[in-house]
């Protein structure tokens, strides 16, 4: 129960960070929330600017939740990885229908994911 307490706040950080993300002008393509073996989430965000680093663009995440902390209680928990839009998690993720946004046993090309939830859909 606390575990997935736990699981639920990193869940709903994700989603607030997104939405902060987007109100300070970071363009999201596609953020992809992925429950690996241990019940532990990761963040996949797939930015829409292409020109950037991922370095630029990860730095920017970082500094967008510490300008919004009161806003990202679970913060220090959340895990997030900046990745294009060939990254395998998300090619197996967006492989399959989602129903709810929910993807369950996803599978592509070597790359198997168990759970994921697409928090912004690809444009």
């Amino acid at each position: 129960m606390v575990a997935q307490q736990a699981v639920a706040g990193e869940f709903e950080t994700a989603r607030r960070l997104l939405d902060l993300l987007e109100q300070d002008g970071f363009l999201v393509e596609t953020a992809i929330w992925v429950l690996d073996d241990e019940g532990q989430g990761r963040l996949y965000i797939v930015p829409r600017e292409r020109s950037e680093r991922a370095l630029r663009q990860t730095i920017r995440i970082a500094q967008t939740i510490v300008d919004h902390s009161d806003e990202l209680p679970d913060r220090d928990d959340l895990l997030y990885s900046v990745v294009k839009p060939d990254n395998p998690i998300v090619q197996a993720v967006m492989s399959v229908s989602a129903r709810n946004n929910r993807v369950r046993g996803a599978y592509s090309n070597g790359t198997y994911v168990d759970e994921a939830y697409i928090l912004r859909p690809a444009a």
